[in-house]
């Protein structure tokens, strides 16, 4: 017997599923989901809640989306806001917006502009820069909490951690960090607080 395709899951409006496996989950509107996804190619449109962990090769948000578990994903793509209970891995993970993981973001690249408040517990990665979104007008907090960063090519802006870790470091406007440890290089704009900094 031909091994049957993964079907795709599609939400147009309002509606609910369950998890499993499949080519695409579309969200146009308000999808609500119980159980872990596996899929090539996750997109929401709007706002999805996901009560289990998510593993897909492309992740794309517009809009609002509530990750109750894991995510894994080679690409991660949001504009407006992500939220995951646990941890959170991918090659590339881009936002534009606002976002909270409570476990560790593990990522090969990533790049953040705030729009609004961003916490996250723990950062891994070979690149990040963080800056935030100015618009006349435009109120609320934008600020990332995190309490470790290590990486190899860093670059915060409104940034507040505990402690930095990296091979070349750039600690820029608005930035408040307790411990900067850098290998080759070390910046800091003249309005970062930057409490203790060692090469090592």
């Amino acid at each position: 017997m031909a091994q049957q395709q993964p079907r795709d899951l599609k939400i147009n409006g309002s509606g609910n599923s369950v998890g499993g496996m499949y080519k695409k989950v579309i969200v146009r509107g308000e999808g609500d989901i119980t159980g872990d996804v596996t899929c090539e190619v996750l997109k929401a449109m709007g706002s999805m809640n996901v009560h289990g962990s998510v593993a897909a090769k492309q992740v794309s948000v517009m809009g609002a989306v509530n990750i109750h578990g894991n995510v894994q994903s080679e690409e991660i793509k949001v504009t407006g806001e992500l939220a995951a209970d646990g941890d959170c891995s991918a090659e590339n993970f881009k936002v534009r917006g606002a976002f909270r993981i409570d476990g560790l973001l593990n990522a090969g690249k990533i790049e953040i502009i705030l729009y609004g408040p961003a916490h996250v517990r723990e950062i891994g990665c070979d690149t990040i820069e963080v800056k935030p979104h100015f618009k006349l007008f435009s109120p609320g907090i934008k600020e990332l909490s995190v309490d470790t960063i290590e990486g190899d090519h860093i670059r915060l802006e409104y940034t507040k951690a505990r402690v930095v870790r990296g091979n070349q470091v750039e600690i820029g406007a608005g930035c408040d960090i307790d411990l900067v440890e850098y290998k080759t290089s070390f910046r800091q704009a003249s309005n970062a607080k930057v409490l203790h900094s060692n090469q090592v």
